[in-house]
């Protein structure tokens, strides 16, 4: 958020915490989920919104001063002249107090409203998961603040190398990445955690320890069960090149947050972590391979120069556009894997039918493992 000050986080929070706690998450799924140019528009046109609707009501001190009328269907309930007789026959510090509570009521109603209009506000919704945040893949991406505290240090399951049928065909030319330790995790799962966990140590905003993910619009295949098609194939294939790969899960039935999958790759001191996914959007036009990094941590001046080869190799194999590489700090697994070279890739949209009919494909897998090896094979020393 560049151009958004601490004293404007404050205040979007105040706005927030008025909502119930059901609104407050949801608003954040869609938060998360969106640019962060996206995202910073609408945060403020809540602010904004809000703001307006509290200096509509009138404070103890302005007791005969009439509430200026404003351009929304809420302003009777402000102004003097539209207050019930039972609300003037009361004492003045009573019927001030009954003023008070129609505007928070005001407020909370607009705050609703520009809610349920978040689309309107920023054009499309790309329904990243992580807060996507994504992920974010945002602001991403299920707004529940806290108290700014050091979450507890989550234990990362055991996980060892498991060696793969060498089923997969490489390329003649492939690279040697003998002494690599390539770190794969398979985005989202297939039911969304109950546990909620911190963004980042230094955030105060919990999400889901990890999401479902979409779905694909012509083969309703999910989207946590083409990462792992897409992990296997390329651990097969990266194993074949000599190096050491480990998946952070190879089940859709498993339970495992984005912090432990992140810890996975910082307590393997992998060389590289890779982490698959999809995007989804309402805007059934949208296509292309996008590479989210993190935008903290020991490599932000290279992350994104890494991200754009990877990108790039990506999107050719495919045949896809590269829509560009993008530092964020909406992603829990890329906040706290921030110590080794890590890129959360989106092979392309399942939303989009073109895009859903190159990404499932086998063929299409064994491309992407191909051009993975190429940019692995970057950081052998």
């Amino acid at each position: 958020m560049a151009d958004i000050d601490k004293d404007f986080i404050e205040r979007f929070k105040k706005v927030v915490m008025r909502l119930p706690e059901d609104k407050r998450k949801a608003m954040y799924e869609r938060l998360k989920s969106m640019s962060d140019e996206e995202r910073n528009a609408a945060m403020k046109a809540i602010v904004a919104k809000a703001e307006e609707a509290g200096r509509s009501a009138p404070s103890s001190d302005d007791k005969a001063a009439p509430a200026p009328r404003h351009n929304t269907d809420i302003r009777a309930v402000h102004s003097p002249e539209h207050t019930p007789r039972a609300v003037k026959r009361l004492k003045p510090q009573y019927r001030n107090m009954l003023i008070g509570i129609f505007a928070f009521l005001a407020v909370l109603l607009i705050g609703i409203e520009v809610y349920r209009n978040l689309d309107k506000i920023r054009g499309t919704v790309p329904a990243q998961t992580e807060v996507s945040a994504s992920e974010s893949e945002t602001i991403q991406t299920e707004t529940t603040t806290t108290e700014a505290t050091e979450p507890e240090p989550t234990e990362a399951p055991t996980a060892t190398p498991t060696p793969a049928p060498t089923n997969v065909p490489i390329a003649a030319d492939a690279p040697d990445l003998t002494g690599l330790v390539i770190v794969i995790d398979p985005g989202h799962q297939g039911e969304t955690s109950e546990e909620l966990e911190n963004c980042a140590t230094w955030l105060s905003v919990e999400k889901p320890g990890c999401t479902a993910g979409g779905e694909g619009v012509v083969t309703g295949i999910r989207e946590s069960e083409l990462t792992l098609q897409y992990a296997l194939v390329m651990r097969d294939y990266l194993e074949q090149c000599g190096a050491t790969v480990i998946l952070t899960r190879e089940s859709d039935d498993v339970d495992i947050s984005n912090q432990e999958r992140a810890a996975i790759a910082v307590d393997n001191n992998a060389d590289v972590f890779i982490r698959l996914h999809a995007d989804s959007a309402n805007d059934s036009m949208q296509s292309g391979v996008r590479v989210y990094v993190p935008d903290s941590g020991n490599y932000t001046s290279q992350n994104i120069a890494w991200g754009d080869t990877l990108g790039t190799a990506v999107a050719e194999a495919e045949g896809l556009e590269f829509v560009g590489t993008r530092q964020t700090y909406l992603y829990t697994g890329l906040n706290y894997a921030n110590s080794v070279p890590s890129f959360q890739i989106s092979l392309g949209f399942l939303s989009n039918s073109d895009d859903e009919s190159v990404i499932v494909s086998e063929e299409n897998m064994i491309a992407v493992a191909d051009a993975a090896a190429d940019f692995c094979a970057d950081f052998k020393e």
